[in-house]
Formats: structure tokens, C-alpha cells, sequence
């Protein structure tokens, strides 16, 4: 604390005043420096948004506090440099700043607009949605649980012809009545499905994700439980499917689906909100154009809007 001290006695006397006599130094300024200062209400909300460490040193410890309000302050003052440039001394980097500016104070505008906007019970909406068009709110797909035998194929080495033409020997046995299981023993190369009788280990819909496509078309091939699908090829090898199961599409109530219709439709209402507070801003019929401006300003454009060079 002393080595702060000393240094900022040596450095910075205004902002050791400050932190010593308190607001009254500099009239309404609570911290001044080369004529750059912040009101109270000003340095509270900054102390604000500092992380809880930063306001837990500020308040602890002095020299913590001086570097933190000297941070603050030097901040502003970079940010003061900007007013250095004018539209008559470097247009350039001073529109840059102004487009800048504008662009941040319309976030902030649109930002503050939308997060006061009200939005009204959607609840009736939801359930009138859910009843207009239950299958895009609430369907459960048709579901199916298979079993199968892998004739593992992978690599230039494999034939997956000759491999192809061994599946459909084994399939034609399985439909003149051969034991599923048993085959699977003899023939399936899947060893964690081989040790549950084949079973695929989950609950599959057409569009179940990290399953082969091609599988999955297979499974959706076969018109009853029991059956068989013709031998199908995967990036795995040929495989013998036997639906074991299906679940039926079903619809979900109501109440299970309601979060997400009401979710919907309260983003449905911002986006529609955000639309018509946008239009209030749009040209009117009071709205003035320079035609000759406008056409000098993009008569400097080609076809493609680039700039032309001469």
C-alpha cells in the first residue's frame, strides 16, 4: 500500500485527492483529471458491470482502487480522442466512427424495445395450433426395434458380391424356418448384438441419428413384425434385419407439447414486433432525395458495385 501511495503522489495528485476528500473536490465530478471526469451516477453504473473480484479490490483496498478507477477513467479519455476527428480533417475515419456509433445506439434502441415488449398469453393460440395441425406439434413417429445378422465387409479386400449371395443362402434358410438365433451364433459378425440374439439396442425412426442410412431404410422395408428384409448393404458389411417390434405413430397431449407451441409462437410475435417497430422508422412520403447527389455519389459504381478506378 505505501509503494502505491508514493507513486501516486509522485503521478497522479487529482485522483489521490479524490479518493482522500471525497466528491466534493470537483463539484459534481466524483473522479477529474485533465478536465476529464465522472459524475457519481456515472461511476456507479461502470463499478456495475466491473466482475464481483474487481468490486471486491475496489472496495478492500485502496491501491486496488486507484488502478481500477484509474482504468475507468483512462478509458474515457481514449474514447474522447475520437471527437479529434471531423468531417473537414479526416472524413474517413470520422464516418467510420459515426457508422460505428449509429449502428451500437440501434442495437441499444432495438435491444431496449424488445426486451420491454409485452407479450400476450399464447396459451388459447397454442391449443387452437395444436388442434389445426397436430402432426407438426405433437407426432411421435412410428418407432421399431430389430435384430440382425452382420456379415461384416469392410475394405477394397472384401466381395461383397460373394458376400451378398452368402446373406441371401442364409436368408432364404431363415424363411423356410430356421432358427434366427441360432444363425446369428453361427454367422453374425456384430459381436455386441451376438450376445443379445442379434437385437439392435435401440428404438429406431427413419431418421434416428449415427445409424447407417442404409440400415435404416432396410428396417422400414418390412410390412410385419417377424419378417424379414431383403439383405441389405451398409458401410458395415450385409446385414439380415428382423423387425421384432413396432410402435405406432402416436400423437403426444396436449399439455406435453404446449411449451414448445407457446415457444413458437412467442418468437413468432417478436420477430413480427421487431418487422412493424422497424417500419416506423421506413421513408414516408415527406421523405426528400437530391437526384443529382445520388446520382454523383453511385454514378462512381460499375455493374458489379465496384468502384470504378480511372
Amino acid at each position: 500500500m505505501i509503494g502505491v501511495v508514493m507513486f501516486v503522489r509522485k503521478s497522479s495528485l487529482p485522483l489521490l485527492l479524490v479518493l482522500l476528500l471525497g466528491s466534493q473536490a470537483f463539484g459534481q465530478n466524483v473522479i477529474e483529471d485533465q478536465g476529464v471526469g465522472m459524475t457519481a451516477q456515472e461511476l456507479a453504473f461502470i463499478v456495475r458491470y466491473w466482475t464481483p473480484q474487481m468490486r471486491q479490490s475496489a472496495a478492500l483496498d485502496l491501491g486496488d482502487r486507484f488502478e481500477l478507477l484509474n482504468m475507468a477513467l483512462a478509458n474515457k479519455k481514449i474514447a474522447l480522442e475520437a471527437k479529434k476527428f471531423t468531417p473537414e480533417n479526416d472524413p474517413d475515419r470520422y464516418w467510420a466512427n459515426q457508422l460505428v456509433l449509429r449502428n451500437t445506439e440501434r442495437r441499444f434502441v432495438v435491444d431496449n424495445y424488445m426486451g420491454n415488449l409485452k407479450i400476450p398469453d399464447m396459451s388459447e393460440l397454442a391449443e387452437e395450433r395444436y388442434r389445426s395441425n397436430p402432426d407438426k406439434y405433437a407426432l411421435v413417429p412410428e418407432s421399431r426395434k430389430v435384430s440382425h445378422i452382420l456379415f461384416r465387409c469392410k475394405g477394397p479386400e472384401c466381395d461383397r458380391t460373394a458376400l451378398a449371395k452368402k446373406a441371401e443362402g442364409v436368408l432364404a434358410q431363415l424363411k423356410s424356418g430356421a432358427s434366427f438365433e441360432s444363425m446369428v451364433l453361427q454367422y453374425s459378425e456384430d459381436m455386441g448384438s451376438k450376445k443379445q440374439g442379434g437385437k439392435f439396442d435401440k428404438w429406431l425412426q427413419t431418421d434416428t441419428e449415427k445409424v447407417d442410412p442404409h440400415f435404416l431404410q432396410g428396417v422400414f422395408t418390412i410390412d410385419e413384425e417377424g419378417e424379414y428384409s431383403a439383405v441389405v448393404g451398409s458401410q458395415f458389411g450385409i446385414h439380415i434385419i428382423r423387425l421384432d417390434e413396432v410402435r405406432e405413430k402416436s400423437h403426444l397431449p396436449f399439455e406435453e407439447a404446449k411449451d414448445a407451441i407457446v415457444a413458437e409462437l412467442r418468437q413468432e410475435y417478436k420477430v413480427l414486433a421487431a418487422k412493424e417497430f422497424d417500419a416506423r422508422f421506413r421513408l414516408t412520403d415527406e421523405t426528400y432525395i437530391d437526384k443529382a447527389a445520388m446520382e454523383e455519389i453511385f454514378s462512381k459504381y460499375d455493374a458489379d458495385g465496384d468502384l470504378i478506378t480511372q
